[in-house]
């Protein structure tokens, strides 16, 4: 009688919804779980109870864990505009493997809509009054999506330990081996424009310009690339105009994979939960690497500048050029970057830096001092002691790679504690800042600072919790890798050979040879700067030979100023 009243009361304009769904798991089950098949169940089931007015909505290959389906939500669309009047399944799984959201529109979804909901094979029918085992179908439901989510994980991570590739994507510039998918091939059509990237990259060209050479040699996004080789939509498609638009995040992360120097990295990401498809990256204890599985189609020390260039997070200045000394020039005293000073139009020689802490002293509490020092007097500076290094590692090999390895082992001690200092130094500061803003708020709210105040203040010390918040994350890695790091006497040597002379400073050979670069106060009653330069694998070279030295005139305090490399 109750089936009879809901096919008297159904409007003819009223939809009956066929919703099916094929998961990638169930495809392998057979033909009884297939889209026909279930097309064939339900519109059957439809005619023969006079089920008017049918209207199909699918998904196939989607997981019954997840809601974010097109056909289901398309469905649950016309739902919510009271335009269907059933909605029918082959059984409750079509539905969804997710108890609360299978038993959130059973129960509360289709009621308000005043739809009537039919699972076939699992005997339910809202029309009725028996339906009380429907939510223990969902839970059981729901417990398969789980048990099959954890064997299906419990392989892949059994295949990522002996290092075979899980994912399916192969990393661009490569193409799978066809007598073996495990086994990575260069790419004839895309190797090039991976060299090409890196080495732009590296020679201190910025991101925009490198995506401008993409486009203008009309080099297909990765996305598009793939589209059309595999008619893959797992990504959307860009506008036509935009097939060879590279996005900066995709750039990056082509210069930070570790499979271009001829290695394999599995277990890299894993899912948050078996209910979402959002991944998250795992530790690098929790990876498996395996070296040397392909063909490389970068080199070490390529890859090596690479990282340290991103690290950094290079920006150009005012008048669109990167600085020489971009991300490697830091006060000597506390720590804090070195700033450009210049101007647009300004000449090189009256280019300068200054301690960052002491540019923003008006907002800061602890002020550094200036540590001014022009631009042309450092570059002649590193220049000559970049030289004197060079000379050295030719002409003694031997006595280089025993002073640099017992000098590592106590810079490596040295360094540790000044960076340990740092951190408790910066995490302090961050403490002393939310209490000064919590005052500052309690202040403003009580009349006693204005709102303009207020705004200033504020932004001022939220600049500086932000710059001190970076600061701590770069100083947790250094001390978490103290132990990894060291002298790697081989890799510096080898750097020497690569060049025959230095006679000018580039952005690339500054960065390729040196880690970070120390500028302290003058001394005023000697007049003399000290400037520590601490190379790439090595740290700080003595040679046992008189310190590099600069002098020059410094209008500031009219007298001649010696610099000296320590």
């Amino acid at each position: 009688m109750a089936t009879a009243n809901y096919i008297k009361g159904q409007s003819e304009t009223k939809i009956t919804a066929l919703y099916c769904r094929l998961s990638q798991d169930d495809g392998r089950e057979g033909d009884s779980n297939s889209i026909s098949n279930q097309k064939l169940i339900l519109q059957r089931y439809a005619d023969e109870h006079h089920l008017l007015n049918t209207r199909f909505f699918v998904d196939d290959g989607f997981s019954g864990v997840s809601f974010e389906r097109d056909g289901l939500q398309a469905m649950l669309q016309e739902v919510e505009a009271g335009r269907v009047a059933t909605v029918i399944t082959k059984d409750l799984s079509r539905l969804g493997r997710n108890y609360l959201k299978t038993g959130e529109l059973i129960e509360i979804v289709f009621p308000e809509n005043g739809v009537r909901y039919i699972a076939i094979n699992d005997g339910v029918d809202t029309a009725r009054e028996d339906n009380e085992f429907t939510p223990l179908r969902n839970w059981f439901n729901e417990f398969y999506a789980r048990d099959t989510s954890k064997k299906i994980r419990a392989v892949k991570q059994a295949k990522a330990q002996k290092g075979e590739r899980v994912n399916g994507e192969v990393p661009y510039g490569y193409l799978a081996d066809p007598d073996d998918r495990n086994h990575l091939i260069p790419d004839p059509e895309t190797a090039h424009v991976v060299k090409q990237i890196f080495a732009m990259y590296v020679r201190g060209d910025r991101i925009c310009e490198i995506q401008n050479w993409l486009r203008d040699n009309k080099i297909l996004t990765v996305g598009e690339l793939r589209y059309r080789r595999t008619g893959s939509t797992r990504h959307p498609r860009p506008q036509l105009e935009a097939y060879y638009n590279w996005p900066d995040k995709t750039l990056y992360d082509i210069l930070s994979r570790k499979e271009y120097l001829g290695h394999t990295i599995t277990g890299k990401t894993r899912k948050v939960s078996y209910k979402s498809k959002k991944t998250i990256k795992n530790p690098e204890d929790k990876q498996y690497f395996f070296p040397n599985t392909h063909e490389a189609l970068i080199d070490e020390e390529t890859f090596e500048l690479a990282q340290k260039r991103i690290s950094t997070k290079q920006r150009p200045t005012k008048v669109d050029e990167i600085d020489l000394f971009s991300g490697i020039l830091f006060c000597g005293d506390c720590g804090y970057k070195m700033y450009a000073i210049r101007g647009a139009g300004t000449l090189e020689r009256k280019h300068a830096y200054t301690c960052g802490n002491y540019r923003n002293r008006a907002r800061n509490d602890f002020v550094c001092t200036t540590h001014y020092i022009r631009k042309p007097v450092l570059k002649e500076l590193v220049l000559a002691d970049l030289q004197r290094v060079m000379s050295y590692v030719r002409d003694h090999e031997q006595e280089f790679i025993c002073t640099a390895n017992e000098y590592s082992e106590q810079a490596m001690k040295k360094a540790l504690s000044q960076q340990q200092k740092e951190l408790d130094k910066a995490e302090k500061r961050i403490n002393e800042l939310d209490i000064l803003f919590r005052k500052l708020y309690e202040d403003n709210a009580l009349g006693k600072l204005s709102d303009e105040r207020f705004v200033f203040l504020t932004s001022g010390y939220e600049d500086e919790k932000k710059a001190l918040t970076q600061r701590i994350t770069e100083l947790r890695k250094e001390i978490s890798t103290a132990a990894e790091r060291g002298a790697d006497v081989r890799k510096f040597i080898a750097l020497v050979r690569r060049y025959t002379a230095i006679d000018e400073l580039t952005y690339e050979n500054v960065h390729e040879f040196i880690d970070r670069i120390l500028v302290h106060e003058l001394d005023k009653e000697t007049n003399t700067r000290k400037i520590e330069i601490f190379y790439s694998f090595v740290g700080k070279v003595y040679s046992g030979e008189k310190p590099t030295e600069n002098t020059c005139y410094f209008r500031q305090i009219g007298a001649d100023v010696k610099s000296i490399a320590i």
